[in-house]
């Protein structure tokens, strides 16, 4: 069973048509927003609790849950489920095989016995990640029309190629642990993985060898940090980037002045 820990609601009247639902999927439970397509921050919520065993006994727990903080999740314009995922790889979609995915995983090290794929038409290749496919069907059976997707397809999604025509991007979402990284230079992306860390020492040196690694070197080079972000690992990288921020996602507003008080920067693939 899932219990609401953090909601934010704004109280006006918006047609589910015309706005989308994010959930992002975690070790014990769940955040979700509610966006309207013009940009506004409408919900922002966090479900603890651990996932059930059963797929059935999930599956009620996602509606009981949503039923109870009065989202009902019909007829949204969009609806999406963000596994967050260590080990994943990408493979053009010219040379997909759904039948491969185990080997292609394989190909980077990894045993993992869920795996899900998902394409990702603005890079015209799939990602294969290593997932629990069972919690990710429960909730894709509650939620009728959700599309379900890993970090790095979310990361190489939201249009930040545009940004890096003038200047080499790096966005870097930390985790415990782990840090997702997405490049962009020249208007594409060029790079996207998941890198282990021991220590913030550690997490500097594979920012800086990323850098280094992918030409991403330039007099307007601009890092993005978003997730598990204190003021320490911010200084701590800011002094090799010419432009450095927290990236926030891509809402432009709220109604609500609630909001005030939310890091969106740790909540930016959602929102």
């Amino acid at each position: 069973m899932y219990r609401c820990k953090t909601l934010i609601v704004t109280e006006k009247e918006i047609a589910s048509s015309e706005k989308r639902l994010s959930i992002c999927l975690r070790a014990n439970g769940f955040s979700f927003s509610e966006v309207t397509l013009g940009g506004v921050l409408l919900t922002f919520g966090e479900a603890e609790g651990m996932h059930a065993g059963s797929m059935t006994v999930v599956m009620a727990d996602v509606k009981a849950f949503f039923a109870s903080v009065g989202i009902r999740p019909l007829g949204y314009a969009a609806m999406e489920l963000i596994v967050l995922s260590d080990q994943s790889v990408w493979v053009p979609d010219e040379l997909y095989a759904p039948s491969a995915n185990r080997q292609y995983l394989k190909l980077v090290g990894s045993e993992a016995t869920g795996i899900m794929a998902t394409p990702c038409k603005a890079l015209g290749s799939t990602a294969v990640y290593a997932a629990n496919d069972a919690i990710a069907t429960a909730f894709k059976v509650a939620l009728p029309g959700l599309a379900v997707m890993n970090q790095h397809v979310k990361l190489a999604s939201l249009g930040l190629e545009r940004r890096s025509g003038d200047h080499p991007l790096l966005l870097t979402h930390w985790r415990q642990g782990v840090i997702d990284f997405a490049a962009f230079r020249d208007g594409r992306y060029i790079y996207g993985n998941t890198v282990p860390y021991a220590s913030d020492s550690e997490a500097q040196f594979h920012t800086v060898e990323v850098l280094k690694s992918f030409g991403l070197e330039n007099s307007g080079t601009e890092l993005l940090m978003c997730g598990d972000v204190g003021r320490e690992r911010f200084a701590l990288l800011r002094p090799y980037f010419p432009q450095a921020s927290l990236y926030t996602g891509v809402h432009t507003s709220y109604l609500n002045p609630a909001f005030k008080t939310l890091h969106t920067y740790r909540n930016a693939l959602i929102l």
